[in-house]
This record gives C-alpha cells, sequence and structure tokens, in this order.
C-alpha cells in the first residue's frame, strides 16, 4: 500500500508539472464559468481531474443542490500568479454570484495549484452551518491526505461528501468537533497505537514550532519583519489536529514575543537617537486622514515612534487579521467594503431578476455599484433557486454573494 501511494505522488506530481509547464495563469476574468460551458459545477481549464472525477463531483453537488438549495462551485486552476487565493476567492464568488440570491447560500472551492493552496469560501447563509472552523477541519482532514498524493478528485469527492452530511444533517457538526476532525476507521489500528503515533507527531511538530520562532528571534532581521514573520506562524495553531497545545505555545511564546517586537525600544536609523512610541491617542496627529480612518474601523493599526525632537518620525502599519476591509481603488486604503446587498426585482418562472451589490469607501466615499441578473426560478420548483439536474445543475448561479467565510488548507 505504501509502494503504491508513493507512485500515485509521484505521477500526480508529474502530471501537475507537466500542466503547470503548458498553462498560463489566470485571472478572474479568465476562469471559465462551468455554467457559460456545460451547465455543471465544475470548472477545470487544464484538466486536473479525470471526466469520471468531474461526472461525479456535478452529480454529488446537483443532488446538494435539489435537497438544500445550496450551490457549490469547484475551481482547480494551475495558477493565479502573484494574487492571494483568499483575494481570489471572494472575488470569483462575487463575479459570478455562486448560491441564491434570496439566501446567499453558495460555496466556492477554489484550488491553486502552484501555490499547493485551497479556499473554502462561503456566503452569508452557509456561514452558521459551516463555520470557518468546519471548513478547516474538511479542508485538512478530508482533503489534504489526497492532494498530498496528487488524488485530486477524490480529495474534492471525500471533501464534498462531509459537506452533503452536513448539509443534509447540521448534528453531524457536533460529531465533528467532539473528535477534532479526525476520522478513525473500525479497521485502523488500535487505539494506543493511534495515541502512539499521534504524540510522536505532536512532538515533532512542536520541536519544529519552538524552533522557528527561535530562529525568528535570533535572527538579525529588523524588529518589524521579526513581527510579522512571526505573524505568519501564529495561525498554525489552528492546523494540527487538536489545537490546544499549540494554543499554549501561541498565548505563552507567540503572543509574549510579538507584543515584545511590537513595544521594544526603537532607535533611528537616521540619526541613531532613541525614538518613543505616541500612545494611540496622540498618534493621530501624525497620520493622513486614510490612516486616522483605518485605525478607527479596525482594518490596520499603525504605530508612531518619534524621537525626543521629532527630528526623525517612523510610522509602521499592522494589518488586522480577516478584517471586512480591502483596499480602495481609488484611494489605496483599506476602507473598502460591501455595503448593500439588495434585491431590486425577484426572479419569476418566466422572467429573470435583477440584484445590485453596493461597494464603499470609508475614506474617501468612492462607490460603485454592481448588477447581478438572476436567473428564472425552475418552472418545475416552486423554490426560489434554480433547478439541478443529473447532468450537472441549472444554467446559471443564482446571484448569491461571498460573506468572507470559509478557511484555506495548504498542502
Amino acid at each position: 500500500m505504501a509502494s503504491s501511494g508513493f507512485l500515485r505522488f509521484i505521477l500526480g506530481s508529474f502530471i501537475t508539472t507537466s500542466v503547470l509547464f503548458a498553462q498560463e495563469s489566470y485571472t478572474v476574468d479568465e476562469v471559465p464559468n462551468p455554467k457559460d460551458n456545460d451547465g455543471g459545477w465544475v470548472s477545470d481549464p487544464n484538466n486536473f481531474l479525470s471526466l469520471e472525477e468531474k461526472s461525479q463531483i456535478n452529480q454529488l453537488i446537483t443532488g446538494m443542490e435539489n435537497n438544500t438549495t445550496a450551490q457549490i462551485a469547484v475551481v482547480m486552476l494551475p495558477s493565479i500568479g502573484n494574487e492571494i487565493p483568499k483575494s481570489f476567492a471572494v472575488d470569483l464568488f462575487e463575479e459570478w454570484g455562486i448560491g441564491q440570491s434570496e439566501k446567499d447560500n453558495g460555496l466556492l472551492i477554489l484550488t491553486v495549484i502552484d501555490q499547493r493552496r485551497t479556499e473554502f469560501e462561503t456566503g452569508y447563509g452557509l456561514e452558521p452551518i459551516l463555520t470557518d472552523a468546519i471548513c478547516y477541519r474538511i479542508g485538512s482532514q478530508q482533503l489534504v491526505p489526497h492532494f498530498k498524493n496528487g488524488a485530486y478528485g477524490d480529495g474534492l469527492l471525500a471533501a464534498l461528501k462531509r459537506i452533503e452530511q452536513i448539509l443534509n444533517n447540521p448534528d453531524v457538526i457536533n460529531e465533528i468537533y467532539d473528535s477534532g476532525g479526525v476520522a478513525y476507521e473500525k479497521k485502523s489500528s488500535p487505539f494506543l497505537y493511534a495515541l502512539y503515533v499521534y504524540l510522536i507527531i505532536m512532538m515533532i511538530i512542536l520541536v519544529f514550532y519552538l524552533s522557528k520562532t527561535k530562529s525568528i528571534d535570533k535572527s538579525k532581521e529588523d524588529l518589524y519583519d521579526k513581527y510579522h514573520d512571526l505573524k505568519k506562524m501564529k495561525h498554525w495553531v489552528y492546523m494540527i489536529f487538536f489545537p490546544l497545545p499549540f494554543i499554549l505555545i501561541r498565548l505563552l511564546f507567540v503572543d509574549k514575543r510579538l507584543l515584545k517586537y511590537r513595544k521594544h525600544t526603537r532607535f533611528s536609523k537616521v540619526n541613531g537617537k532613541e525614538m518613543f512610541r505616541k500612545s494611540e491617542r496622540s498618534d493621530n496627529a501624525y497620520l493622513k486622514k486614510g490612516e486616522i480612518v483605518e485605525e478607527k474601523i479596525k482594518s490596520v493599526d499603525y504605530d508612531v515612534w518619534v524621537t525626543e525632537n521629532e527630528d526623525d518620525i517612523l510610522i509602521l502599519e499592522y494589518d488586522k487579521y480577516n478584517s471586512k476591509y480591502s483596499a480602495c481603488k481609488n484611494c489605496g486604503y483599506k476602507t473598502y467594503y460591501k455595503a448593500r446587498s439588495k434585491t431590486t426585482k425577484s426572479a419569476t418562472t418566466s422572467s429573470t431578476g435583477v440584484r445590485k451589490i453596493t461597494y464603499k469607501c470609508k475614506n474617501c466615499d468612492y462607490s460603485k455599484t454592481k448588477t447581478i441578473i438572476i436567473p428564472k426560478q425552475s418552472s418545475n420548483s416552486g423554490s426560489s433557486y434554480s433547478g439541478g439536474s443529473s447532468s450537472g445543475g441549472g444554467s446559471s448561479f443564482g446571484g448569491g454573494s461571498s460573506g468572507g467565510g470559509g478557511a484555506g488548507v495548504s498542502w
């Protein structure tokens, strides 16, 4: 079995590498919408999945839409260039309008091969059921083990089947939390052996985690760079089986060091004088209007350091994790957000509907309204969603919006 898995991994890696060399990266506008092509749910322009796997995925998602009205899109891309997968997923979700307009019950599963990253992006209506923690557990436990071996189809099917269980029976969520997301087969090794293996793996990761934090601390990098290097590791605590030991390490080591890097005495690189950190109340005098707005809405926090006679001023920027605000295309500040989503015309069985999504900037008042066409209701159903079929779904997505929730996993 081990040799078979190794050969599968080598074959998957070879196929992936071959495809990547042959294809370019994609922008949001270039990603083929499956509803414009075959009416299915899978966009896989570089064919990382087989035809049989795509058919199985389409049938599974169609069944979920028919039973729950939720819409799920699966996207496999070789590359998105230097784009961040999370931001790309949000933009693609909004571009396609995944989910039903009145329910925002869409889910996008985006995989970027060259970054070895998969993002689960949910609509507002699914967030209470497919929470960030649930999405992460599904990704890490059902999807990642298969993806590491290049078995993309198997990973997606395993993740989708788990999602189907949850959507059809939300009580399954309790089972996931109780088990920590780890599923043990009845034919697996005895409990003590599994616990022994887990402890060994946990110790190895703990040692690596601690050594990595210490190496950052001992490096000759600037305090600001050390802060951001360590900040990236802070979220590892949610990635390892049972996270309690890592939460303790985060509280005792990581958070303490982050605070030290941020508040440690600094000296001017211009004249070598000692610098002093201004309080939150007094630092506004040194910030621009847009920066003050960012602090007010808590999308960015700024530290202002000055020398005693203010012949050198240092302003350091600290982005807030998981903020709902993004950079405004007009002023550049992280003050742009989705202000309103309103259906101005409901879809019927004889005509399409219209939904308008308004985005605004809290700094420069720039606004943009996006109009989404809501497809006609299915003529053989009284519900407000476009019905699917065994061949792979309706002719378009339902005009849903991203809620910004979900989670990402690396493999």
